[in-house]
């Protein structure tokens, strides 16, 4: 949503589309407890996120600047509804969502910084959730958050998507925020919990946007993606009823998920396609550990982990 919504507002404008995000949100809490939930909730929300930016559009067109190439679109009431209803579509969303996450992995920004906006605008985290997953305070949280918006808002536009070389350039930055997304996940510094599996989930999902995408389907995206999909077939058997760590020798392989390991072994086969061996291991980084084995190919083209699934 919030992507859907910077891409009709321009990034300038992020905290707007923040702000019309959490009205959605707010009338859910409100429509929802007379109602009840409805039975898709996720297109409920997304339709009143579109709702709520015409409202806007049509309240401060004249007062704001909008997406600079967009802007002859929605100065015009013609053709204001239809092309928020076009920017809404599945597809349009899917591109939304790359531009935001190549746009987040802007060069000036650290690398906590890159993927602290990752979490908190692709992912919906809040910065109390960041804290935990840096192991740092709300306020240096919110103090990184705030710099690196600040950054985001003065490239003026979001990043293209169709523009090879800044694609290559930032395709390096954008696979590190994901793996240590999921690797926060896999080995989650939460006190609470030993393991976040929403956090894997959420990296598998924008590491399968990146496959769909043809500058980004590259053999080193199949290797972090085959990285994922391994490592996440064992959650499910990866913590005991305690909610402690299992060991990988003590682990319970029937409660696997054996469509992750096919899927994940496809991968790891179309990841040897290239010339370019893969920096990811072959298993998420444990804390305690400073080396892990890596994704190769072998003399004969065939990819060799450590990661085995007998």
């Amino acid at each position: 949503m919030v992507a859907a919504l910077t891409r009709i507002f321009g990034v300038h404008n992020l905290a707007l589309a923040e702000d019309v995000v959490q009205d959605a949100f707010c009338r859910a809490l409100e429509v929802w407890r007379i109602r009840g939930v409805p039975e898709n909730p996720s297109a409920w929300l997304m339709a009143t996120a579109k709702n709520g930016a015409l409202d806007v559009l049509r309240r401060e067109r004249t007062a704001r600047s909008f997406a600079p190439e967009l802007g002859r679109f929605l100065q015009s009431e013609w053709t204001l509804a239809p092309v928020v209803e076009e920017l809404f579509a599945a597809d349009a969303i899917k591109d939304d969502l790359l531009r935001m996450m190549f746009s987040c992995c802007h060069p000036r920004l650290s690398e906590p910084a890159q993927v602290s906006l990752v979490l908190h605008i692709l992912c919906g985290f809040s910065v109390d959730e960041i804290a935990s997953a840096f192991v740092t305070t709300h306020a240096a949280t919110e103090k990184r958050l705030t710099r690196a918006k600040k950054v985001l808002a003065g490239s003026n536009r979001l990043f293209d998507i169709a523009a090879p070389a800044d694609f290559s350039a930032r395709l390096p930055a954008v696979h590190r925020a994901l793996y240590l997304l999921f690797n926060e996940g896999y080995h989650g510094a939460s006190p609470e919990t030993a393991v976040r599996v929403e956090l894997c989930r959420e990296a598998m999902r924008l590491s399968a946007l990146l496959l769909e995408h043809p500058l980004s389907g590259t053999p080193v995206t199949y290797a972090l993606a085959a990285l994922m999909c391994l490592g996440a077939s064992r959650l499910p058997a990866r913590v005991d009823a305690t909610g402690n760590l299992t060991s990988l020798l003590d682990q319970d392989r029937s409660k696997w998920d054996q469509q992750l390991v096919v899927e994940g072994l496809r991968f790891l086969e179309l990841s040897a396609t290239g010339s370019k061996l893969s920096e990811y291991p072959s298993k998420p980084r444990s804390r305690r550990s400073t080396r892990a084995p890596f994704v190769r190919r072998t003399r004969t083209g065939k990819p060799s982990c450590h990661c085995t699934t007998r």
